[in-house]
């Protein structure tokens, strides 16, 4: 499965089917997008960078080292010899058995250390190739890769560098400088021209590691949100009809509205979430949006042409439809599935072409919104009168009465918040759904609410307010 998350109580990069299983009660866990946000500024990667540098730095002098000890060696070997050949000037008669014996000798020392030298030299190429190889693919990454795939890469350079770390100083405890020298028989005895030592002494490239340094600053737990404020209400263009459906937010943070009014089906855009951008028009009345995390995509809900109608959120333009063979309402997406519902009760399970996976069919009302819960992998339904939590593959994991019908978003905890159409509030329900609280009322300006949503680093809340007529913005309170 794709690597989608990041659990900062754990510092470990996981995808959903670890989060379900190992990280259910972590209180930490951010989407990938969110941690590795601005990670080419990060202390992640400037260590990486700088460890990668000292690596290959460490690797070229051992290498240098090396090869410098076979040539004194072979230096060395060459004097050797021609102190030898003078003594045996001296002796002609009775040198011959002794030169072989000392020839044998020396060369036996020159081979046997020889093979440790190249035995170590053939240990710092093997290291060497790769710490270069990963610092290319470093570089590639860096000019050409995701966000995610650098943030995975660093990540993964930790125990390579750990595991370099760890040969390097293996092969410098293990390396030896070996000389060899020949001490002349003085007496003038013909039993041997003298002998030959050894001199060891620990080699002179010395490694000391980089304290590494934890990439990314570790997260702060995620704090809850306490309450909101009211900031402003979304400016609008003037002279249009609005009867607005759905809000949804891009990775980019920009703002999608539905506007479902009969003379005016569009798709609004707002960049920054609070300036007009653009807009896209519908021949039919666009109902949900939503948005396909981690990709430059989203999908819209045509309830009168029975299809869905997928949009590119960079260029901002209208993709392929998809006729899904039902009156279609809610929508939600994950990375890899969309969930589509109808006016009875039906949810069709697609993949991110379009192309029908499922069709689990609950006998439900008029499933108007579907939210997907990545964290669980569930999907949160809401019809009038209920909300309901569903498993995907269509198991009923509780259902809740609430007022009337109207809209549902998550916070980064997955807190469900949803609005009260006819008691004019907006409440946040737990995950479990068993704790429930009021969070905005009449007080707060909320008349008549749908649809809202958070915009992407969950610090204003946007809901769709007055009767489908305005935009109210909301800034969240934290403890």
């Amino acid at each position: 499965m794709l690597l989608d998350y990041y659990c900062t109580d754990h510092d470990i990069i996981c995808c959903r089917a670890c989060i379900s299983n190992e990280h259910r009660l972590c209180q930490n866990v951010l989407p990938l997008e969110l941690a590795s946000k601005d990670v080419r500024k990060s202390a992640l990667f400037n260590d990486v960078m700088e460890d990668m540098t000292h690596l290959i730095t460490t690797l070229n002098a051992l290498d240098n080292n090396r090869q410098s000890n076979l040539q004194s060696m072979e230096e060395t070997k060459s004097a050797i010899t021609k102190q030898i050949r003078a003594v045996k000037s001296k002796f002609l008669k009775q040198i011959d058995d002794l030169e072989r014996e000392l020839t044998t000798t020396l060369s036996s020392l020159q081979r046997k250390h020889e093979m440790e030298i190249n035995k170590q030299k053939q240990e710092i190429s093997q290291v060497l190739v790769n710490v270069i190889e990963n610092k290319n693919e470093m570089d590639f990454l860096i000019d050409h890769g995701s966000k995610n795939q650098l943030f995975i890469f660093l990540r993964q350079q930790v125990t390579n560098i750990h595991s370099a770390e760890a040969k390097i100083q293996q092969i410098v405890s293990n390396s030896q400088e070996f000389d060899i020298t020949f001490d002349e028989k003085k007496d003038g005895k013909l039993e041997s021209f003298g002998s030959l030592s050894e001199f060891v002494q620990p080699c002179q490239v010395q490694y000391k590691p980089k304290k590494f340094q934890q990439a990314q600053i570790k997260a702060e737990p995620m704090k809850n949100i306490v309450g909101f404020e009211k900031d402003t209400e979304l400016k609008l263009k003037i002279c249009e009809e609005y009867a607005f459906r759905d809000v949804s937010v891009t990775d980019d943070n920009k703002l999608l509205f539905t506007n479902a009014a009969s003379s005016d089906p569009k798709l609004y855009v707002y960049r920054d979430c609070k300036d007009y951008e653009t807009e896209i028009v519908f021949s039919s009345a666009p109902h949900r949006v939503a948005v396909i995390p981690g990709t430059d995509r989203a999908v819209i809900t045509l309830p009168y042409d029975k299809s869905i109608q997928f949009i590119n959120t960079t260029t901002m333009t209208k993709d392929n439809t998809v006729n899904v063979g039902f009156t279609c309402l809610g929508i939600a997406a994950g990375r890899d599935r969309i969930y589509v519902g109808d006016t009875g009760g039906t949810i069709k399970t697609l993949d991110t072409n379009g192309i029908v996976l499922k069709t689990i069919l609950h006998g439900l009302r008029c499933i108007d919104l579907i939210v997907y819960d990545d964290l669980q992998d569930q999907l949160i339904v809401r019809c009038y009168g209920k909300l309901l939590c569903i498993k995907v593959d269509g198991t009923l994991v509780y259902s809740k009465d609430v007022s009337g019908v109207a809209g549902v978003t998550l916070d980064r905890q997955r807190n469900i918040y949803f609005g009260g159409f006819e008691t004019n509030n907006i409440q946040r329900m737990s995950t479990d759904g068993e704790n429930c609280e009021e969070m905005l009322n009449k007080d707060n300006d909320i008349y008549r609410p749908y649809e809202m949503c958070f915009n992407e680093d969950f610090t204003k809340l946007f809901v769709i307010n007055n009767c489908y007529t305005s935009v109210c913005v909301y800034k969240c309170k934290y403890l």
